[in-house]
């Protein structure tokens, strides 16, 4: 059994700092551009293209505080967001369409049991919905298929009245990921929510890392 360190809680990683990590270990992530003022949110949207999401930086409950905006299609509605966003820093990011479903992916350190992974409904649902299925690290590819098929939106998963089903190995490859990540930095937190499933992929368009410091 693996038996996790000692770990306090260290930093608190913005998303796009945490997305970046989780990157580095293979989790995909839209394309995004940070940006200190609104006179560069021109320039990312030509790098990234239209349609966009815009993120306020800094800001806690982002939805709840009007701090995101989807589906952005022109440099004048971006620019009026940003304006009315209560932030001065922003995430500027590639819009990610066709989702069949979003998941939730988190790990969270806990002292008796060591990580846990919990696998749910993802989105602004996810506590609404409490669907969930909860694993010890480490886990593997059977593991992560069962809990997935555990799930009360695992039809939605599999195809629900003829619609497509997920891309269920960019999924386990996602998970496989975070505990791969886990495991090498021992955090005391990390979530992905949601995860956007669609037919070809799945996408992380928002995380949480909090990092820890080990103690013997």
């Amino acid at each position: 059994t693996y038996l996790p360190p000692r770990v306090i809680p260290s930093t608190i990683l913005a998303e796009a700092e945490a997305k970046t990590v989780l990157s580095s270990y293979g989790v995909t992530v839209p394309l995004s551009q940070r940006i200190g003022a609104i006179s560069e949110l021109a320039q990312a949207a030509d790098m990234i293209g239209f349609p966009l999401v815009l993120k306020g930086e800094g800001v806690a409950h982002k939805t709840e505080a009007g701090a995101v905006v989807v589906g952005i299609k022109d440099h004048a509605s971006l620019l009026a967001a940003a304006k009315a966003m209560p932030a001065d820093r922003f995430l500027v990011e590639q819009m990610i369409a066709g989702a069949v479903a979003e998941l939730l992916i988190g790990v969270v350190l806990d002292p008796a049991h060591g990580y846990v992974l919990t696998l749910a409904a993802g989105g602004t649902l996810t506590e609404l919905l409490q669907d969930r299925a909860n694993l010890i690290l480490p886990v593997d590819e059977a593991m992560i298929d069962t809990a997935l098929n555990s799930l009360r939106i695992a039809p939605l998963l599999n195809g629900y009245r003829g619609g497509r089903s997920v891309d269920r190995r960019a999924i386990i490859s996602t998970v496989l990921a975070v505990q791969s990540y886990v495991l090498d930095t021992a955090p005391c937190e990390v979530e992905i929510n949601p995860l956007i499933c669609g037919p070809d992929g799945a996408v992380a368009v928002d995380a949480l890392i909090t990092t820890g410091e080990t103690h013997d």
